[in-house]
């Protein structure tokens, strides 16, 4: 073994220097705290790109979030539906205003379930989720695919 390879793996080579310090800006003590006292934990898009466009790529499916305030907002919640999109939407805003959430929900069920053949899906208390035709929501994962017996097939 040569001496240069025995000094690698050697303790004896060590002459009692102490080791060599990292300059590692994140563990100083005297950083500056930022301007900003919130840290930025994600970027809204929304804001980023309020109309960005969107390419369509085969297979894939566009999901929108909205918030519903009143009817006005409903036409927009169709066009997305029948572009082929699926839509999350949430309507705390509408939720005391019986009536016109109502009417709303009514709107969406004629158009995606009988005119469209879609789907809705009561996320939450206040949030929908609305497919397209060719999207289903399952429940459960004794309804996925990997569950089902291969034999059920044949």
């Amino acid at each position: 073994m040569s001496e240069e390879s025995d000094k690698q793996t050697s303790l004896d080579s060590f002459d009692g220097s102490a080791p060599r310090r990292l300059n590692l800006p994140s563990q100083q003590t005297n950083l500056q705290p930022s301007s900003n006292s919130a840290p930025t934990r994600y970027h809204d898009m929304e804001k980023l790109y309020p109309n960005a466009p969107v390419p369509k790529v085969a297979g894939g499916l566009v999901i929108h979030r909205a918030m519903l305030h009143d009817l006005t907002g409903v036409p927009q919640l169709m066009d997305w539906v029948a572009d082929g999109e699926a839509v999350i939407v949430r309507m705390e805003k509408m939720m005391n205003r019986e009536l016109e959430c109502q009417t709303a929900i009514e709107r969406l069920n004629l158009f995606i379930e009988k005119d469209l053949g879609g789907q809705i899906i009561r996320l939450t208390d206040s949030r929908l989720m609305l497919l397209p035709p060719g999207c289903r929501g399952i429940r459960g994962l004794d309804s996925e695919a990997f569950s089902v017996d291969p034999s059920d097939f044949n």
